[in-house]
């Protein structure tokens, strides 16, 4: 019993001195640990988790067996926080992932190794059950880039499985 006091105690002081090092910066490299603002998970390449107060749109996107997402290709505005509803249409569980196209290659990379991880861990993706529905609230980066989302399942990336997002400034709607 003892033991298992000084282990727990010990336990509490690294994870107490850890705490002032993730908040100044010093683990912000390591996916989704928080850092400095800005610098979560992608950052200035892909964006941040965003929060649900400052959504200013919701795209709805359907998960198909065909290994395809509808729509494929979305255009968001620098900066924009954008709330995804995905829905499963199918019968086979399926992920929306959002990255630039290093950070989906990599995926695939990590899910090959571990096909029965789920995006549970990850804060720019999740995965959606057959019939169900999962919400994705995100931050897109300053700067104008071609990202994607894709499915991880085993063998969707690789069947083309991927959807495109155009981040560029957008006209702003004309004045009524």
């Amino acid at each position: 019993m003892e033991n298992m006091l000084k282990l727990y105690t010990a336990s509490a002081v690294l994870a107490a001195l850890a705490l002032p090092l993730a908040h100044a910066g010093g683990m912000s490299d390591m996916p989704g640990m928080p850092g400095v603002s800005g610098s979560d998970v992608g950052g200035d390449q892909y964006g941040v988790p965003g929060r649900a107060s400052a959504v200013t749109r919701t795209v709805r996107i359907t998960t198909l067996d065909t290994m395809r997402f509808t729509p494929s290709r979305i255009d968001v505005r620098p900066e924009q926080t954008v709330r995804f509803v995905i829905h499963n249409a199918g019968r086979i569980t399926h992920e929306f992932v959002i990255g630039d196209a290093a950070e989906q290659r990599a995926h695939e990379a990590e899910m090959a190794a571990h096909p029965d991880m789920k995006m549970d861990h990850d804060p720019n993706g999740v995965t959606v059950p057959p019939g169900q529905t999962r919400i994705l609230v995100w931050r897109f980066p300053k700067r104008a880039a071609t990202l994607e989302y894709a499915c991880h399942e085993p063998g969707h990336f690789a069947a083309g499985m991927v959807g495109y997002i155009h981040l560029r400034s957008l006209a702003p709607p004309a004045a009524r």
